[in-house]
């Protein structure tokens, strides 16, 4: 995951939900599919200005070099199947599939709270380099580029502050929040699923903007009535009708936000215990308690958004509004103590 490293590492912890079933296919057939996609594959950065750094962390499927690309610095995430976390050769073809379809998605999103990919490429990355590069084999080349956020994290920002005891300005937190509401609200518009949203799948630009990273477990949105069931994402932040395998679509992207918002409010972790043993109807009304100091329209923002009947959720475009009229609200009130 992106917090592992400090920086974005395009993890994919499994396929996406509406591709499990390649678990229960052969490796040939699975290299087929992958076949048929590469033929289709267009390289959309020249490797030859690719020039790769030392390493900055290691991912579930790859190793995540610091680099730069057309003097652009960037993050380089090269597949590896012979560093510190191998991946079996059993696993190995599900695994670049579906950073194929991370790609896809990814590709296409452009927003200034969306972590920029620059480019992916099939092809050896040899040369410009610095050192050494652990490539795997030729038939499993993969690579993928992407803007270079120094900032680390938001999970690590917010554990720094946890352990001296800090906590964030009130404006800071509306402010955070709004990045990642609208980075949200971008994605919905563009039909696109997140279902991974927490704090160490947002990172901080060196203005301290934030901007969300990893779509490892992304998708686009199907018809309402097609929506796809089953657990995705990080339990604490997950909404209960992944946990329940109910149907789920961008409601659930609201539930993982506001606990996010918590997060921020209170730079703390919701949960330090292992959610993985509640039942799904324990797990349906677990919720954070809100400090009682917490203003009245940011709790109840809150509690809108966590609510158990998704369809009651506001859509991220509403939560934006919210935030946007509890932040000039906040600059109001502000004005009128210094007057």
């Amino acid at each position: 995951m992106v917090d592992v490293m400090d920086q974005q590492q395009l993890t994919h912890n499994q396929f996406k939900s509406h591709h499990q079933q390649l678990n229960l296919l052969q490796s040939h057939e699975i290299n087929w599919i992958i076949a048929q996609r590469q033929r289709q594959w267009q390289e959309t950065i020249d490797p030859q200005n690719l020039v790769v750094g030392k390493i900055i962390g290691h991912g579930s499927e790859g190793v995540v070099y610091k680099g730069s690309y057309k003097g652009q610095t960037v993050a380089v995430k090269v597949l590896d199947d012979n560093g510190k976390n191998k991946i079996s050769e059993d696993s190995m073809g599900i695994v670049k599939l579906g950073l194929m379809e991370e790609v896809e998605v990814w590709k296409n999103l452009d927003h200034p709270n969306v972590t920029k990919m620059i480019g992916a490429t099939m092809s050896m990355i040899t040369s410009g380099s610095r050192h050494k590069i652990k490539n795997p084999k030729p038939e499993n080349n993969f690579c993928v580029v992407s803007e270079y956020l120094k900032g680390g994290s938001l999970r690590s920002y917010l554990l720094k502050l946890k352990h001296q005891d800090k906590k964030l300005p009130y404006k800071t937190v509306i402010r955070f929040a709004i990045d990642i509401a609208k980075g949200l609200s971008y994605l919905h518009s563009q039909k696109v699923i997140h279902r991974d949203v927490k704090p160490g799948n947002m990172l901080i630009d060196k203005k301290q903007t934030i901007k969300l990273a990893d779509f490892g477990e992304s998708e686009i949105e199907p018809p309402e009535l097609l929506i796809t069931c089953g657990e995705r994402g990080t339990r604490g932040y997950m909404a209960h009708e992944f946990v329940s395998k109910h149907p789920h679509g961008r409601k659930s992207d609201v539930y993982s936000f506001e606990i996010c918002l918590w997060e921020i409010y209170c730079c703390d972790t919701a949960y330090t215990y292992d959610l993985g043993i509640l039942t799904p109807d324990i797990y349906k009304y677990m919720r954070p308690s809100i400090p009682r100091h917490c203003p009245r329209s940011l709790a109840k923002l809150m509690e809108q958004c966590w609510d158990i009947d998704p369809t009651k959720r506001p859509e991220m475009e509403e939560v934006v509004v919210i935030l946007e009229e509890i932040k000039k609200s906040e600059e109001l009130q502000s004005r009128w103590r210094h007057s």
